[in-house]
């Protein structure tokens, strides 16, 4: 049972749901403050009750006091018009002796009257007789001729009464309370949920017409204004995301194509001519391996994007800088001998935060692009500087630049200046994207400034 009450709950609607919290609530502080409120007016009239009938009492025993040198049974006999002056509706005076013997009495009750009770000392009590809630007061009245007990019996109808009105007035209001707050509830539900539906219907709009879709900007500075801008960034991370992704697909396709291409054709070539053809099997094998490598080479390019896009770094382990360019500085003379590698580096350089095996390939990738792109002045500058908490590489060449409106678009995948060159000399496009993925692994940055026929500087910060 509790199961399916549970799983009811969980099935309404989030409107529903505020609106029957806040009722729930608004109806528990009631009942509690209608509890407290009813027990502190029912100790009030109570206490007025008491004092009331003390207050009667005690006038009625001044008044038989004043002579009590001479008063008698006979003048107690005489008192009925005191009586019936001191009594109010819905109660009962008398007056008995020691005996139990009535003297006087004087009722305005319609229930039966109590056997009297001359043992009983000075005292209020609360009594229930024959369905009567009553309240009964006794005064011991011991004068030189009598000897007896003034009682008053008070019935306690209209403190019934006030209770039962309070009751049902409390009640009344409670429903009206409880009503008017699930109204309020479910106005204020729908003003609240009201940015979620729009949020919703918005999602649903994107996956009908497209990633465009944005939800208007809240003025207001509060929690759903904040879920509306995360929202929104979100859509224009992942519509950016699906460009670079939807751009990338058409590259890679338009990249591998023409390898493959080339293939086709030399293998076509190699079918019809090249078994009796010593000269076209030698060309068309050459030309066939040279694409080959071309595929492999973007192939891994890709792969290794790929890694690092999904590779979270967690702990660092710091490079030895000095090392690292020394040995790569050395390696690339011996590739290149044509190239003149000028390198100034701190000797007292320290260590970056960052693993030697990306260090090395970020190096690889710009100082590679530098001598690419440098056919004519072969002399690539390469300076290393200590600066504050980070370490500055530089790598300046002297070849053909970039053009100033194609700088923002080099990190891009695939994206090269010149296709025709960079295609001669092995590039893939792929190499700054894999440097700069890299470095914003580690909180770095990397830096293009070049010039069209002048050459490039290419300024990489790493953290120490």
């Amino acid at each position: 049972m509790k199961q399916n009450s549970a799983n009811f709950i969980k099935k309404l609607p989030w409107k529903i749901k505020l609106m029957l919290s806040g009722a729930i609530a608004i109806f528990l502080a009631f009942l509690l403050f209608s509890l407290m409120e009813y027990h502190m007016v029912s100790k009030w009239m109570m206490n007025r009750e008491e004092s009331n009938v003390k207050k009667t009492l005690a006038d009625i025993a001044t008044f038989y006091k004043q002579n009590e040198d001479t008063l008698t049974e006979k003048d107690i006999k005489s008192s009925g018009l005191f009586l019936k002056k001191m009594n109010t509706k819905d109660q009962m005076i008398r007056v008995y002796d020691q005996s139990g013997a009535i003297i006087i009495s004087d009722k305005n009750v319609s229930f039966s009257v109590l056997e009297p009770n001359p043992g009983f000392s000075q005292r209020v009590e609360r009594v229930y007789f024959e369905d009567k809630d009553l309240l009964v007061a006794r005064y011991p009245l011991n004068v030189k001729y009598f000897t007896g007990t003034i009682e008053v019996i008070r019935q306690l109808k209209s403190y019934h009464e006030m209770m039962k009105n309070l009751a049902w007035g409390m009640t009344v209001f409670g429903m009206a309370a409880i009503l008017l707050s699930a109204l309020s509830g479910y106005v204020l539900a729908s003003q609240l949920l009201r940015p979620v539906r729009a949020l919703a219907n918005t999602m649903k709009r994107i996956k009908e017409n497209g990633f465009h879709e944005r939800m208007e900007a809240s003025s207001q500075k509060d929690e759903l204004s904040d879920l509306i801008n995360v929202f929104n960034e979100m859509m224009d991370n992942l519509e950016k995301s699906f460009t670079q992704q939807k751009q990338f697909v058409e590259d890679a396709s338009h990249e591998l194509r023409t390898p493959v291409s080339i293939l086709e054709g030399h293998v076509s070539l190699l079918n019809r001519w090249g078994k009796k053809d010593p000269a076209i099997l030698e060309e068309s094998l050459g030309a066939s391996l040279q694409e080959i490598n071309r595929l492999k080479k973007i192939i891994n390019d890709l792969l290794t994007l790929t890694r690092v896009e999904n590779q979270w770094v967690t702990t660092v382990t710091k490079a030895d800088v000095y090392e690292i360019i020394i040995r790569l500085v050395k390696n690339l003379e011996l590739l290149h001998p044509d190239y003149v590698l000028v390198l100034d580096l701190d000797k007292q350089i320290p260590h970056a935060a960052i693993s030697e095996q990306h260090l090395e390939q970020i190096l690889i990738i710009l100082i590679d692009n530098a001598i690419k792109y440098s056919p004519e002045n072969k002399t690539i500058e390469i300076t290393v500087k200590h600066m504050e908490n980070h370490i500055c590489f530089t790598v300046r060449d002297h070849g053909i630049g970039i053009p100033s409106e194609q700088i923002s678009n080099v990190f891009n995948r695939f994206y090269r200046v010149d296709k025709a060159r960079s295609r001669e000399s092995g590039g893939t496009g792929l190499g700054l994207s894999i440097a700069k993925q890299i470095i914003d692994k580690y909180h770095g940055s990397i830096v293009i400034e070049s010039k069209e026929g002048v050459g490039t500087k290419v300024t990489l910060i790493i953290p120490t």
